[in-house]
């Protein structure tokens, strides 16, 4: 009879504690991510008379701070950065960029969410050419604001979300350098610029959760009407990257 009745209260214990378990919310807490990237880049040059494309693969690392992918209602944030490079031939492609994303979230649910994201951020892109007989040097600099909807789902160990938004690039300068010719400079367009990704944070009750994510990027380049380097001059970009890091 005491076997029975310990055995009955242990099961009783047990069911208890069982649900409990497993319906343990995640934690709300910022991560800090960090992780690889590649990137599969398609350049459309438009100038004068020609036009020309080019497909450029890229890799580079990435980090980030901020609960944009774990808190479930209010103030949103997410600091960070990445760098990319490339070689091909003699020609090298570099890049950085930082940014800073705020915005508020509202619960739909238990599990959905949606928010509103505003940021800034800066970018650097450098395209370093050897000719046969000159070597030439373009680096584009300029800051950029941002805005964009997203939308979270959280299943029991990981959640899912999905931003989408336009970048306009503010003030944005060119430069080149060409070897023993000297270098000059010029104004680009303000544009506007849309984009999109699709994450995931997985194993987010462990101890190292695994951040995986999918973006696509389209930037178009366009100097000045008024600068002497040339007329109705576009070069457009759509990237499309992944991403792979861990979160602490």
């Amino acid at each position: 009879m005491r076997t029975r009745y310990l055995l009955r209260h242990t099961c009783i214990l047990a069911l208890m504690g069982s649900p409990l378990a497993a319906t343990a919310a995640p934690s709300t807490d910022p991560l800090f991510t960090l992780g690889l990237l590649g990137a599969y880049d398609e350049f459309n040059f438009h100038g004068g008379q020609q036009s020309q494309s080019e497909h450029v693969g890229e890799g580079g690392v990435f980090a980030n701070f901020g609960n944009k992918m774990t808190a479930e209602s209010g103030f949103i944030y997410q600091v960070g950065a990445e760098g990319k490079y490339t070689k091909q031939k003699d020609n090298k492609l570099k890049e950085a960029q930082a940014n800073l994303d705020l915005g508020w979230r509202a619960a739909l649910d238990a599990r959905n969410f949606v928010d509103v994201i505003v940021g800034a951020g800066y970018a650097w892109t450098r395209f370093e050419i050897e000719g046969r007989r000159l070597d030439s040097d373009l680096t584009y600099k300029g800051p950029y604001a941002k805005a964009a909807l997203g939308y979270n789902h959280q299943f029991d160990a990981a959640t899912l979300r999905v931003e989408a938004g336009v970048r306009r690039s503010i003030d944005g300068r060119v430069k080149l350098d060409v070897e023993r010719l000297g270098s000059d400079r010029a104004d680009m367009r303000d544009r506007t610029n849309p984009y999109a990704e699709i994450s995931l944070l997985m194993n987010q009750q462990g101890d190292f959760p695994i951040y995986a994510g999918v973006y696509y990027t389209r930037t178009n380049y366009e100097l000045d009407e008024d600068t002497l380097l040339a007329d109705n001059t576009e070069l457009k970009r759509d990237e499309y990257g992944v991403k792979l890091g861990l979160s602490f």
